[in-house]
Order: C-alpha cells, then structure tokens, then sequence
C-alpha cells in the first residue's frame, strides 16, 4: 500500500473525530485573504476538503464551494455537516474540465502527497483553473516522515517557503502574497500559506499619461522593477475604465492629478524582440494626452522618481515599448494611432 493509500485508510478511521475537533477553527487571514482576490459566486473547488469545514466557510464569503477528497470516511462526516456538492476523488486525476472554476482552496492538501508527486497535484490545479487564483498551505519542514496516530501511521510531506514557492510557479502560477502561522493545535512546523493565481495567457489591457508641462517637457518615471525611464500607466484594475485607469497611476506613480484631453494611440501588437515586462509580452494599450490638475510630483511605490524633461533630452534607458507612444503623440498627425 503506497503513502497516500494508507494515509487514507487511517483517515477515515479517524474521520468522525477529526471533524468534532476542526470543526470550528476558521483560518481567518487564509480564508479572507483569498476571498478578497474573488467575485462573489465565484466557483472554488476545496482540493482536499476533508469533513467539509472550509467548504463550508468558503460557502459564508459567498463562493459557490464544490469539495472534493479521497477518503470516503470523511466525505461521509462532510455530507453530514455541509450543503454543497462533494466529490470522492484523487487530486492527482481531478473528474473537471479544464477551467471549471476560478479558484482553487488547496489548504493541507499537499501534506499526504509524496513530493515527487506534488507537481503533478499543481498541474491538475492549474489546468481545472479558469484564469484565477490558487491557495496553497503546507507544513513548513524538510523532508518525509511517517507519524503515529490512534488509528495507524500517517504519512506527512514538509516544505521550504522557497520550496514550495517554486513548485507553485513551475506549475505555471505567480505567487501574489506568503505569509507562515504557528499551528494552531500547537504541533511544532507551522504553516507556510501563499495565494497565486494563472498566469495570463491573453493580453492585458493597460493605459499610460503623455504628461506635458508649461514649459512643453515631458512627465516621466523610473521605474523600480526594471530601471527603465516610462511613461506613467499601468493595467486596469476591476470594474475600471481606461480613463479612469490612466489617471490613478499618474497619481500613484508621480503624485500629480491629470485631465485626459484626448486619446493618442492605441497599441496592441506584441513587444518586439522578445521584450518581456512581468511575464507578459502582449498588452493593449490606450495612451492618452493630460494635462496638470494639481498634485506634488514625487515618486510612488513602484517609481525611484519622477520628473520632467526637455523632449529633445529625453533620459535613458527609456522602456523600448514606450518610444513610439512618445514619437505619435509629440510629432505625429492629429489622427488617433493605432498599430
């Protein structure tokens, strides 16, 4: 009988204890966390969801929760305790189609996996995502072991945070945020917890702010992440438009307020040469002409500085991608760009 085999007979042996005992222990920063990354009705599959606890508090954030588990004894306790489709399963060779759901709630889960096997868990994961976000949350340790229980030994598989951060981005995610927590039962490895989510494979939308001054310079910014000169933008964020989106990362990356007077260009070929900004080589890109409505000029979060420049002493390196954004707006036609 192989790890994960005898690791399930022991469960549901100890499935009806096990539920009286977690029953009522909310992972709250866990649980809130990545309920905030997700729409309400959002579908969440609680890979590994045992008597159905987090499935259940998955259920209160408002996610439509589906739980899936190999053990039988503990799909019995949950479909006692919970209101919500449950599946018996192997997590390795998931019954969903490929973007069934837009999370994935992935908490303990990997602990009775073998590490070689991991990969394949994370691949199954990733493949029943829609574009959306995963949470992982494993012991933090080295190694295999087997431990003792009442009802026999169960099989228990440790991390690095470094570990098993770059399992979750070999698997094709980005990992968003990773904090660790004591046990809660107070047994000594603690919780490595981490949120990722897919990886876009279709473009972004984005727009930046051709910002000029009384004296005709141009507004640019530093940026953090690669040391290029830019102009202020960004992606747009949930629920915002592209206007709205340009004039809240010119404030977040210079501390200036801008009007938008007109739309410049449109850009939505992929980056030349192989030129990768965050993992992504393709975004459509509206570029918009402001001008100044108030503010201090500063840098941002992601921004060392933020300054103007004569446009015929323009600094660099300035980002590729950005070049004929300037070259449209400052010397080309009237008409609106689009590539």
């Amino acid at each position: 009988m192989n790890e994960t085999a005898a690791t399930t007979a022991v469960y549901d042996q100890l499935a009806a204890g096990f539920a009286a005992r977690t029953w009522d222990l909310r992972l709250d920063r866990a649980l809130d966390t990545f309920g905030q990354y997700l729409r309400p009705g959002a579908r969440v599959l609680d890979l590994g969801c045992g008597p159905g606890r987090d499935t259940r508090f998955l259920g209160e954030l408002g996610l439509w929760a589906v739980g899936l588990d190999r053990s039988p004894g503990m799909l019995a306790e949950a479909r006692r305790r919970v209101d919500a489709p449950l599946v018996l399963a192997d997590m390795r060779a998931l019954p969903f189609a490929d973007g069934a759901f837009d999370g994935v709630w992935a908490c303990a889960s990997l602990l009775h996996v073998p590490q070689a096997q991991a990969p394949a868990v994370l691949a199954e994961a990733h493949r029943v995502l829609e574009h959306g976000h995963l949470f992982v949350a494993v012991k933090r340790g080295a190694g295999e072991s087997w431990v003792d229980s009442e009802a026999g030994p169960v099989f228990f598989a440790y991390y690095h945070p470094a570990e098993v951060e770059l399992l979750v981005e070999r698997a094709g995610l980005r990992v968003l945020e990773r904090w660790e927590e004591a046990d809660r039962s107070g047994r000594e490895h603690p919780w490595i917890n981490l949120v990722a989510w897919t990886r876009l494979v279709t473009p972004r939308v984005a727009a930046c702010a051709i910002v000029l001054d009384e004296a005709g310079r141009l507004l640019l910014v530093h940026r953090e992440d690669n040391g290029y000169w830019a102009l202020p933008g960004g992606h747009l964020e949930y629920g915002e438009s592209l206007v709205q989106a340009a004039v809240r990362e010119t404030r977040e990356e210079t501390g200036l307020e801008v009007q938008i007077i007109s739309l410049s260009g449109v850009y939505s070929a992929p980056f030349p040469d192989g030129f990768v900004v965050n993992e992504v080589n393709q975004v459509v890109v509206a570029a918009f002409i402001c001008r100044m409505a108030g503010g201090q000029l500063r840098p941002g979060p992601e921004t060392t500085d933020a300054a103007f420049f004569p446009v015929d002493a323009l600094p660099e390196p300035i980002m590729p991608i950005h070049v004929p954004r300037i070259r449209h707006a400052l010397w080309g036609t009237t008409d609106v760009y689009f590539d």
